[in-house]
């Protein structure tokens, strides 16, 4: 079947990688999570040197540049009112959400004294403050991990490495949204506060406004979630061989970036200890994708467009993708459902195929 796709999404002329009509699914799957793995950490290499040589092509910087802060701001006023809130909320903070909190209040107070000038009256101060505040956002830092967790499926920040949905439904709508297609990236502007996404996926964060929800030090935390028992998307190496058992091999690919470890013909693909893909050839792995919770008084589409997002797909589909491949470096992210896929670039739909006949889409 043809595979539909969306020119103005793709950013390119749409492109088929690779053919189950000559090749078993699995075998296909494997290989082609084999390769990603390949090429995204040779790809890497040969992208940095292209940006090197060809200056002209990289129409972006970081930071962008920020808007101008209005004069009645006291960033040191607020970075100690910032502070004040940590210090009451340590003292009752118990469960792992609540320390999350207190680490944000003291990385937004420490946003703000940073941006206090030097030749201000508070200017000296404001560095002692930033030295004070780091030690107890080490503390709070140290709790986030280890405390149980109140709402293990219910994420109130996101951290490097976390999706655009997740981003999105915990900040809210940026005020600005600036698009990069041959970078395949995307920006996200929060007043003078960034995020910037590669395939989707956060890559770094400018947060001089002190209002993002971000951790910055932890596990991935991405919009998808997994029950007891089961691990999903950004789980760490630790917590899948906890669940899965040793795996029957393992495979480091010339990057020490990339792991795959092999259960039978299955596989998880690891990028910096968290998983990045997947495929349950033997259906052995104790995986799991749940979306979000939908708000009160909301239920789930029944189906999906050309631009929608991974949690709008994995709602209308109802269950877990029998395999899951990214390669950042060709910008694609591919959910399996059977024989049929989902193709997504940067976070959404951009084609598909529906052999059986059984996608919910429109």
């Amino acid at each position: 079947m043809t595979k539909r796709s969306h020119p103005e999404l793709d950013g390119q002329n749409p492109q088929t990688l690779y053919s189950f009509e000559l090749k078993r699914p699995g075998q296909t799957l494997r290989e082609r999570l084999t390769w990603s793995a390949v090429g995204l950490s040779v790809g890497l290499g040969v992208a940095a040197g292209f940006v090197f040589l060809n200056p002209q092509e990289r129409t972006w910087s970081w930071p962008p540049e920020r808007a101008t802060v209005a004069a009645s701001d006291d960033p040191f006023r607020q970075g100690s009112e910032q502070a004040m809130k940590a210090a009451e909320l340590t003292q009752s903070a118990e469960f792992s959400e609540e320390w999350a909190e207190v680490v944000i209040l003291w990385q937004q107070a420490i946003a703000h004294m940073r941006s206090v000038p030097n030749a201000s009256a508070n200017g000296a101060l404001a560095k002692e403050k930033v030295v004070e505040y780091e030690r107890n956002l080490q503390y709070a830092q140290s709790n986030v991990g280890t405390r149980t967790s109140r709402a293990p499926n219910l994420k109130t920040y996101w951290t490097l490495g976390s999706d655009r949905d997740l981003v999105m439904a915990i900040q809210g709508a940026p005020s600005q949204t600036m698009q990069y297609q041959s970078a395949c990236q995307q920006t996200l502007r929060y007043g003078n506060s960034i995020v910037e996404l590669h395939n989707g996926y956060v890559k770094q964060y400018d947060n001089p406004d002190g209002n993002l929800q971000v951790l910055a030090e932890g596990d991935v935390v991405v919009a998808v979630s997994a029950p007891p028992g089961r691990w999903t998307l950004g789980s760490t190496e630790t917590d899948v061989v906890q669940l899965q058992g040793t795996p029957t091999r393992q495979e480091q690919y010339t990057s020490d970036q990339f792991t795959t470890l092999y259960y039978g013909k299955s596989s998880v693909l690891f990028e910096n200890g968290q998983v990045i893909g997947y495929l349950n050839s033997d259906q052995n792995l104790k995986v799991s994708t749940q979306p979000p919770a939908l708000p009160s008084g909301q239920t789930a589409p029944d189906f999906w467009t050309m631009g929608s997002s991974r949690t709008e797909v994995l709602r209308a589909e109802g269950q877990t993708p029998v395999a899951i491949s990214r390669n950042d470096n060709s910008c694609e992210e591919v959910f399996h459902f059977d024989d049929d896929e989902v193709t997504f670039r940067q976070g959404l739909v951009t084609g598909y195929r529906d052999r059986g006949n059984t996608l919910h889409v429109r």
